[in-house]
């Protein structure tokens, strides 16, 4: 009976051990295939900038437009367009049916226009499809550009040039084609429609020259600069963070002067980076890579924080259009090949990157011609201590690395 017990003792035991070596083998082999798994990013070109961050109010010189009549505005002007004193900005309709009436008929006129200009296109004597098809990708990329930043007042001008550049295409490829039926059926429909619009209850001119906004925002009377120099950071911080609710009664606005200011707030350590009359570059959005010439007209402690009011002298749709914006005042910007920090690695005191080249690992010196705290810029050629060319694949994750490692 003792002999029994023992016996199967021993057997309980194999299957135990069996389980474990395999246990070991697979941890092993996890282990092996781990210590060598890295992640790469591409060396692109890109930029760095030196700059400050700061929300901020545009503050320009604007006209209220009142209204003055019962009905249904109609804008004639554009949204930031240019307009001369008495030009007409819009006209007052008895009824919504006329402006939607009005409204059909541009559209039809524009498609009226689209189909004459292709029908034109068909005896041009030289004809070049590829230029019309980059012409269509153009257009369409600018409809997805309007789409992603939510513009849609230009969204319909977009699909127009799609339309436009669609036609000419099919007129292209078969330069028989006669669209004379299609554009009498759009003519008659847009002479009855036109004839349903009544006539106009009141014309409203422009005031005065400059740029015409359609609408307004509720900051037309405290967006000056010398309100922010005058009340205190809470209060103007206050204006910044709170939107302001328009309670004017209005056809829109007219910003009279060329003149725009900024005012925005910094720390008193960013503050010292800046002097009155120093030129620096500013953009409204700083998400977007473009930028304004704008002069420091004033710098003002404000407690902890300072005020900072930027000049220019330079109009724009997007100057005139932006209000309370997350700015960048831009002092430099570096351009060239861009890496993570993290790839950053001192090896016998030399910096550099590991960069995966086929199945090895090779250290490639560096020399940053600038850095943040999250990347670097690097010499887009390669040159004395900088030895990273673009689209090298730089490991930014990885253990036990080493120059001439097999992966």
């Amino acid at each position: 009976m003792t002999e029994y017990k023992k016996h199967k003792k021993k057997k309980k035991f194999f299957p135990v051990l069996i389980v474990s070596v395999l246990l070991m083998y697979f941890v092993a082999q996890w282990y092996l295939i781990n210590r060598n798994k890295i992640e790469t990013v591409k060396a692109n070109e890109g930029y760095i900038n030196d700059s400050i961050l700061s929300t901020g109010i545009v503050c320009r010189e604007e006209t209220i437009i009142e209204n003055v009549a019962d009905g249904y505005f109609y804008y004639n002007a554009d949204n930031g367009q240019r307009v001369s004193a008495g030009m007409t900005i819009g006209e007052v309709y008895p009824s919504q049916n006329d402006i939607d009436n009005i409204i059909t008929s541009q559209q039809l006129e524009n498609r009226i226009s689209d189909l004459e200009e292709a029908d034109n296109f068909m005896y041009s004597v030289n004809v070049d499809i590829s230029i019309i098809r980059k012409q269509l990708s153009n257009s369409m990329a600018e409809f997805s550009k309007q789409i992603s930043v939510g513009n849609y007042g230009d969204v319909y001008n977009s699909v127009q040039d799609i339309l436009l550049n669609l036609n000419k295409i099919n007129v292209a490829m078969d330069r028989e084609g006669d669209i004379s039926g299609t554009k009498d059926v759009l003519n008659a429909q847009y002479n009855s429609i036109k004839g349903q619009v009544s006539s106009p209850v009141q014309t409203i001119y422009s005031p005065t020259s400059g740029y015409f906004m359609n609408d307004v925002d509720g900051y037309e009377y405290i967006a000056d600069a010398d309100n922010f120099k005058n009340i205190s950071y809470e209060e103007g911080y206050d204006i910044l963070i709170n939107p302001m609710e328009n309670s004017v009664n209005s056809y829109g606005k007219m910003i009279t002067d060329y003149k725009w200011n900024l005012c925005t707030y910094v720390t008193a350590q960013q503050a010292e980076r800046l002097y009155v009359g120093q030129r620096v570059r500013l953009s409204l959005n700083s998400q977007e890579n473009e930028y304004h010439s704008v002069t420091v007209d004033s710098i003002v402690p404000k407690g902890d924080m300072v005020l900072i009011v930027l000049k220019s002298t330079t109009m724009n749709k997007q100057a005139a259009a932006s209000r309370i914006v997350d700015g960048e005042i831009l002092f430099s910007q570096y351009r060239g090949i861009k890496i993570p920090k993290s790839a950053i690695r001192i090896v016998d005191g030399e910096m550099g990157v590991y960069v995966k080249f086929s199945k090895l690992v090779i250290f490639k010196k560096v020399n940053p011609v600038y850095q943040d705290e999250n990347y670097v810029i690097l010499p887009l050629n390669v040159e004395e201590g900088n030895e990273v060319e673009l689209y090298d694949d730089i490991i930014v994750k990885g253990v036990n690395l080493y120059d001439g490692k097999y992966l």
